[in-house]
């Protein structure tokens, strides 16, 4: 059986642990607000709304007005509303104005990318952090009870991170973006996400549900005598176990679990590894080319996740499961 991992834990989470985790959320609180202020306050900025406002609304911004950080968000989203609307009561832009507007947007959302990029990189220490003081080791957290590196945890921190960060980056340009922070919050995220996350917490919920089978299961004799007794004798079922939780590795994501297939590659999850790793990348390129494209208040929809994508990992989660449920080892 696995060493169990009683209290008191090997480190707990003293006083530089939390200057630590204290740091990262001040950071993830001030950074949007910079950002969205420099950009707002540029010469250059400033120059292009006042022209804009001027030649689309008639309004005449003074000196004491273009200061105000209101104003300008106020006559800079209001701007970039009538560039992008088409037809109605919206202004007719020339194409002189139209690339005016386009440069306008583009001073917006300068450096929101490196912004989403900060984001994700500090979320991900938390967790780090977290996992280090709790455990005593940085990717603890993607340990299971059986002391293995699990694929579904590191799958499902995976697009937590990418998923989280991402909203959170786009909420916050909007609080600090908008002249009005009502409808801040109110961001669409495609019915694909969350299909996406559902079928990741379905493997990270499943996984053990199916393992609680095989730990109920005995290995039979003529099966144990071709194992290493050591590894028969410390194992949860027929499931395999590293003794201590020190020993957990990488490799563990792409191995067996049972006893007689420990040591070899399991192919199901290899594929989902690499498919889950390619999706998220993906996903996450369409992300940062919306961060660098969009001004905060342009940012009111994630990209969208295509049906073929959804399909191609539902399907790799589903045969990832059903090879889990097989047994490979023999029991009494």
């Amino acid at each position: 059986m696995a060493e169990l991992r009683l209290s008191p834990l090997p480190r707990k989470v003293g006083l530089t642990g939390f200057v630590g985790l204290l740091g990262i959320i001040v950071l993830m609180l001030v950074l949007p607000s910079l950002l969205v202020h420099a950009n707002l306050t540029k010469p250059e900025t400033r120059k292009l709304v006042a022209q804009l406002d001027r030649e689309l609304f008639g309004k005449v911004l003074t000196e004491q007005e273009a200061a105000d950080e209101q104003v300008m968000k106020a006559a800079a989203n209001r701007i970039l509303a009538a560039a992008s609307a088409q037809g109605g009561s919206a202004p007719v832009l020339s194409d002189a104005q139209q690339q005016l507007a386009a440069d306008l947007n583009e001073r917006m959302s300068a450096g929101q990318g490196a912004l989403w990029i900060a984001s994700l990189l500090l979320m991900a220490c938390f967790f780090l952090i977290v996992s280090l003081r709790i455990t005593g080791k940085p990717f603890g957290l993607l340990v299971n009870e059986r002391n293995l590196m699990d694929l579904s945890r590191f799958q499902t921190v995976l697009w937590t991170i990418v998923l989280l960060s991402a909203y959170y980056t786009a909420a916050s340009l909007r609080i600090y973006g908008l002249p009005d922070s009502v409808e801040a919050l109110n961001v669409a995220l495609d019915w694909h996400l969350w299909a996406l996350m559902g079928i990741s917490f379905t493997s990270l919920v499943a996984t053990p549900l199916i393992h609680m089978n095989k730990q109920a299961k005995t290995v039979a004799d003529d099966e144990a005598a071709k194992l290493q007794p050591a590894a028969v004798a410390g194992s949860d079922g027929i499931l395999n176990v590293r003794p201590n939780f020190e020993g957990a590795s990488w490799t563990d994501l792409f191995k067996g679990d049972e006893l007689k297939d420990a040591a070899y590659v399991d192919i199901a999850k290899l594929q989902m590894f690499f498919f889950t790793l390619v999706a998220a990348l993906s996903y996450a390129a369409l992300l940062l080319q919306m961060f660098g494209s969009r001004a905060p208040g342009a940012i009111t929809e994630f990209p969208a996740v295509s049906e073929g994508l959804l399909a191609l990992l539902g399907l790799s989660h589903a045969g990832y499961l059903t090879s889990k449920s097989i047994d490979r080892t023999k029991s009494a």
